[in-house]
């Protein structure tokens, strides 16, 4: 399948894709009129790619872990299960903190005034329209 077909199938841009071949993650082969020609099973890997992105990894950990999705119990995984482990901390973090900031705008929004007890230790990053602010 072409390129344009793969994007419109898997939501990847063409130049996601294109960067996704150019590090090793997707291979092609070019047809006589010279477009990409990717196989089936580009669709798997890019959805592979698109859900490892959205848990945290950047695409360097994901050249790094992403054959050790199939073989988790090679050898050189070991990296795979770390980053698996950093990234489900640093998850663990941000509902941490997403939990006390819900209680915190609930206790506000309710007319309390919150105690320093329930003010977390780390600033809580807030998006608001275009504008992100520091709460601390």
């Amino acid at each position: 399948m072409q390129i344009g077909e793969l994007s419109e199938r898997t939501g990847a841009s063409a130049r996601s894709i294109r960067h996704y071949e150019s590090v090793g993650l997707l291979t092609s082969r070019r047809a006589s009129n010279g477009y990409r020609e990717f196989a089936p099973s580009a669709l798997d890997q890019i959805l592979k790619i698109k859900l490892l992105l959205q848990v945290g990894l950047d695409i360097t950990d994901i050249v790094a872990v992403l054959p050790c999705i199939d073989t988790p119990a090679t050898p050189r995984c070991s990296h795979a299960q770390r980053r698996y482990d950093e990234q489900i901390e640093r998850i663990e973090r941000q509902q941490k903190l997403l939990a006390e900031a819900k209680a915190l705008l609930t206790e506000l929004r309710t007319g309390g005034a919150p105690d320093a007890a329930h003010i977390p230790e780390t600033s809580i990053r807030a998006v608001s329209g275009n504008v992100t602010v520091g709460i601390r």
